[in-house]
């Protein structure tokens, strides 16, 4: 399959030299290059946002996970939804903000709202988060994942440093445009290749037979049951959860994470050089939420099956890896394996190419230019947009091959502590009296509660002082459903005595904007308790306590004695039956509500001039000056 592998991957690598090439040639102006003239197209965004979604997901490690857990873990899928809700409330919002204030990074938008220097230091940490460890990580996979489908002609090095000289060439050449095309392709391939994976499995393959075996209490793990509400378990590491660590509480609180996935920077930046023809609500209510959950909740489990090796009793006897369904693949069809390969590969190397680009840029606007350099010109900061994306591009490159653990280690936090930054969209979209103080207070507990929950902060405390008496998640609760708890308890009594503050008057200025040509109907009292309560109620069955009710919901109805045969677990049908509500509600909030269309009873396509607002003028920092004469006086 070698042989194979090799053209295919040659083949998209021509493809996306040739889109970049295009993309270089259409830049009007050389800042082009850093955003794409703010006018990217819709349907390029919408697709990369497919990809970019399941990639930071983790494809790669969601296939593994359900078949070592079954549909415990593959429930997950649902926090889809949530990301979905999560866009629908602010993405709209943050793009007419940043149409309004002329100010494209969401770096420089919310330090300029706020009026925050340690808010932009936070969210640039975050950026580099994602632009190097965690897509370290993905790297490290597309390496290890080469050397197996290879059987060790492609060593896991090479494989390292061809796929970051390939990506680092497509995105030097076509800048931010070119990245999002490419990254759009990709996205586009992972979601034929995850139908034609999934309906070759189904074709050949028995595989739903685990999902439908019947499972008793002397089982380690429950693979198509949910093993409770919550367990009082130190964490992992610590103490080891009974029939497996995915309960609703765990369920819900990793779906909380993923909203890490739309409010991180590169996401936002990417939303915030959209066109004005981006279609939101088409984005939000059918791509993440009908597309990208659909996708997870159907086929995701098929494949994980197979790669549990089929197993009556649905999970693999070791630790599942993917050598045996890509050699079981093989032996049937060439053509399958390179399509199961190609899907992970893709779904790896879009990670890697969007954070990596999207890092480089913001560093650029938001650092290089604004603190460091503000006298650049277009072309300077192009060539500062290049040596950035070199850096990135090292970095990243050395810590897959040298350190893939460590990459592992600190990557594993970056969804959490990104969903950190949600009151800090909800004051800039919705709530003007959330304060600086309450963000920034509410920012450094959460963080902290995300650190010391997850193996960076562990092993650092323990490794200096004592062993803590907990381990990773404790009670099965995630670090990110920990850090929001106390971010939010935090967040709003900081706010009760800081909401009338002296900055109140700007942040009000945008909020009176909204108010005054951008108000969102909601309806009547009536119609507003309908979609908060209903939204409140399907997160409590679907994703809260009330979803280890599917366990049993349909094979076992509470108005029948008799048992129902379905073929297949009734958690799977339970999870379809929510998917399906969820994405209704979705759509009744995006298009019924007005919260993700440009006008809601128009839909027409606005035009806002850039208004500056009275953000501050863009200089240097006195600090930053200083130091920098000292090294250029000697």
């Amino acid at each position: 399959m070698t042989p194979l592998l090799v053209v295919g991957l040659g083949l998209f690598a021509a493809y996306a030299i040739y889109i970049c090439a295009l993309s270089s040639h259409a830049q009007r102006r050389a800042e082009d290059f850093l955003d794409g003239g703010r006018d990217l197209p819709g349907w390029a965004t919408m697709l990369a946002g497919f990809g970019i979604i399941l990639a930071s997901l983790g494809l790669h490690d969601h296939f593994l996970l359900i078949a070592q857990y079954g549909l415990q873990y593959s429930h997950v899928a649902l926090g889809l939804i949530l990301v979905a809700l999560c866009g629908v409330l602010v993405r709209k919002r943050v793009w007419l903000a940043a149409r309004l204030s002329g100010l494209a990074s969401p770096v420089e938008l919310l330090g300029a709202y706020y009026q925050s220097i340690a808010l932009r230091l936070v969210m640039l940490g975050l950026l580099a988060l994602f632009a190097i460890p965690f897509a370290a990580h993905s790297l490290a996979q597309i390496g290890d994942l080469m050397e197996v489908a290879t059987n060790g002609g492609v060593g896991r090095g090479q494989a390292i440093f061809a796929s970051v000289f390939f990506l680092f060439l497509t995105t030097i050449i076509g800048g931010w445009r070119g990245a999002i095309y490419v990254v759009a392709g990709q996205s586009f391939l992972i979601l034929v290749l995850m139908l034609l994976t999934g309906g070759f499995a189904g074709a050949t393959f028995d595989r739903l037979a685990f999902f439908a075996s019947a499972t008793g209490p002397a089982k380690a793990l429950l693979a198509d049951n949910i093993p409770g509400v919550m367990q009082f378990t130190a964490g992992i590491g610590k103490e080891l959860a009974v029939g497996g660590i995915w309960t609703s509480v765990a369920i819900l609180s990793f779906g909380l994470s993923l909203i890490g996935i739309v409010l991180n920077p590169g996401f936002s930046f990417l939303g915030n050089t959209t066109s004005t023809r981006s279609g939101f609500a088409f984005k939000q209510v059918w791509i993440t939420g009908a597309l990208a959950a659909g996708a997870l909740l159907l086929i995701a489990p098929v494949i994980g099956t197979e790669i549990a090796g089929g197993d009556a009793q649905g999970l693999a006897a070791s630790a599942p890896s993917y050598a045996a369904l890509i050699t079981r693949l093989a032996g049937i069809d060439q053509l399958a394996a390179l399509c199961f390969v190609l899907l992970l590969l893709a779904a790896s190397q879009v990670a890697v190419a969007f954070f990596a680009a999207a890092g480089a840029n913001i560093i650029t606007l938001d650092l290089i230019w604004r603190f460091v350099l503000p006298d650049l010109t277009g072309q300077g900061r192009q060539l500062a947009a290049r040596i950035a994306l070199a850096i990135i591009f090292a970095a990243m490159a050395l810590m897959a091959a040298l350190a893939p653990l460590w990459s592992a280690v600190f990557g594993s936090v970056a969804l959490s502590l990104s969903a950190q930054l949600l009151p800090a969209y909800l004051g800039l979209c919705w709530a003007p009296w959330i304060s600086r103080s309450a963000v920034l207070t509410g920012l450094v507990f959460g963080c902290i509660l995300v650190l010391f929950t997850e193996p960076p902060g562990l092993i650092l405390f323990e490794s200096l002082f004592i062993d803590l008496p907990w381990g990773r998640w404790p009670l099965t609760v995630h670090s990110a459903g920990w850090g929001l708890g106390f971010n939010f308890a935090t967040c709003l009594l900081v706010a009760i005595f800081t909401r009338a503050g002296p900055e109140r008057a700007h942040r009000q200025i945008l909020h009176d904007e909204f108010h005054r040509a951008h108000r969102v109907d909601f309806g009547g009292p009536a119609a507003r308790g309908a979609k908060w309560s209903l939204t409140l109620i399907w997160a409590f069955l679907a994703m809260g306590p009330g979803a280890i009710l599917g366990n049993s919901f349909f094979s076992h109805p509470v108005f029948s004695d008799d048992e129902a045969v379905l073929g297949v677990a009734s958690l799977w049908v339970w999870q379809i039956l929510f998917w399906f509500l969820g994405v209704l509600i979705v759509w009744w909030l995006a298009y019924g509500g007005g919260m993700s269309l440009l006008e809601p009873q128009t839909g027409r396509r606005i035009e806002l001039a850039p208004v500056r607002q009275g953000m501050e003028k863009r200089r240097a920092p006195g600090w930053i000056s200083r130091l920098l004469s000292r090294v250029v006086d000697r």
